[in-house]
């Protein structure tokens, strides 16, 4: 740093900014103050406060869906939508209804793939991922369990 307007030198201490050591703090203790803040005001539980609001929901009954086959519900008392699956034998997934490419509602079943007839856009049954058309993001998946004949799911 030179102080070129003044007299020319390299650090100057007669015109050096005249401050406190510690009026100026590093990228490590700013950071550390924030974390320390947001400890202090709650934040640091913000994820655990998240899950604790999931909440599990009876979707349809077992016998709603065939193998092989899908169902689109709507949680009840909510206004969230779902598509359960059952790809095979007492296995039970539950997926967002929604495609990835442009928010259109899934539209049926071809082979083991969930169809969004609008753009071909196609998803895995099983794992919700994609499998064809224009998107490459698969759909939101939900915690699916089964209790007697219910099929739940956690959102």
């Amino acid at each position: 740093m030179t102080c070129e307007n003044l007299c020319g030198t390299v650090v100057c201490e007669e015109h050096a900014p005249k401050t406190p050591e510690n009026a100026l703090l590093s990228r490590r203790g700013l950071l550390g103050a924030f974390a320390g803040i947001a400890a202090t005001i709650g934040l640091a539980g913000f994820g655990d406060s998240a899950m604790a609001a999931s909440k599990t929901y009876v979707a349809c009954k077992t016998t709603d869906l065939k193998v092989g086959g899908a169902k689109l519900a709507t949680l009840p008392g909510t206004s969230i939508q779902v598509v359960i699956t059952q790809p095979k034998k007492g296995t039970f997934k539950a997926f967002s209804p929604f495609c990835t490419h442009q928010r259109v509602m899934l539209s049926g079943i071809q082979g083991t793939n969930l169809v969004c007839q609008q753009h071909g856009a196609t998803f895995n049954m099983t794992s919700g991922a994609a499998t064809g058309g224009p998107t490459r993001t698969g759909l939101k998946s939900y915690t699916t369990t089964v209790s007697g004949t219910s099929v739940k799911v956690t959102v």
